[in-house]
């Protein structure tokens, strides 16, 4: 019986660490590994939030560069790096290099789908660029993950702090009226159709009534100037 016991035990374990090709390391050096790797992230937005984007490009990139050696789970590790893409993405982004912010954002999105913050940025780049449907697709991704987006106030679990900029829901909005603007898509009067200028609109002030796509025009323009006075800087 014994020996049955001592084989059924050796089974479990390989189920559990031989069949996967384990890294061999204990579930503690693991979480040290993890806590340096994410007690880094912080300390790369203090360069992003200082003004020094090449430094916050640098800085995010060595964490990406240090996640490489993290042994652990797959779903921590592509946390971990989709946030430094995400810092990449917004200091390319500062730097008005579109392209590069797009790629940045692109990779964070990819690993984790439910990083609003990057989709915030990638429908920013989509506008910038002109990239209306896609600009549309990425600010409703957000706003689906995050209803209520402030990226001044972003933390993870443990309370570190990733905010940045002072970016929220109505600048996402904002993103969605100008898009649907482009596309000739000012206001549906007969039917409760969020996908609209006038409607995105109307959530970030509620007393706008659609007149024609001239006042719109203007409204949208007074408030992109009012909420980048809050700020000091826009999309």
């Amino acid at each position: 019986m014994g020996i049955r016991h001592c084989g059924s035990v050796l089974l479990l374990a390989g189920l559990l660490w031989g069949c996967g090709g384990g890294s061999g390391v204990g579930p503690e050096e693991l979480l040290k590994q993890e806590q340096k790797l994410r007690d880094r992230l912080p300390i790369d937005w203090g360069n992003y939030n200082n003004g020094d984007y090449d430094g916050a490009i640098e800085f995010f990139t060595s964490t990406l560069d240090r996640a490489e050696t993290y042994e652990g789970p797959e779903a921590i590790l592509n946390d971990i790096k989709s946030e430094a893409h995400n810092g990449i993405g917004w200091a390319f982004f500062r730097k008005q290099n579109l392209e590069a912010a797009s790629s940045a954002f692109q990779q964070a999105t990819t690993l984790n789908r439910r990083n609003a913050d990057a989709w915030v940025g990638y429908a920013g780049v989509a506008l910038a660029r002109r990239l209306f449907n896609d600009a549309i697709q990425y600010a409703i991704q957000a706003l689906s993950v995050e209803s209520e987006y402030v990226s001044s106030f972003r933390v993870d679990d443990a309370e570190r702090q990733m905010g940045h900029d002072s970016f929220d829901t109505r600048h996402v909005r904002m993103i969605l009226a100008e898009s649907y603007f482009q596309l000739g898509r000012y206001s549906a009067l007969d039917r409760p159709d969020p996908s609209n200028a006038s409607a995105q609109l109307r959530m970030v002030d509620e007393d706008f009534t659609f007149r024609d796509p001239g006042q719109l025009l203007q409204e949208m323009s007074q408030l992109s100037i009012e909420l980048q006075a809050e700020q000091g800087s826009g999309f």
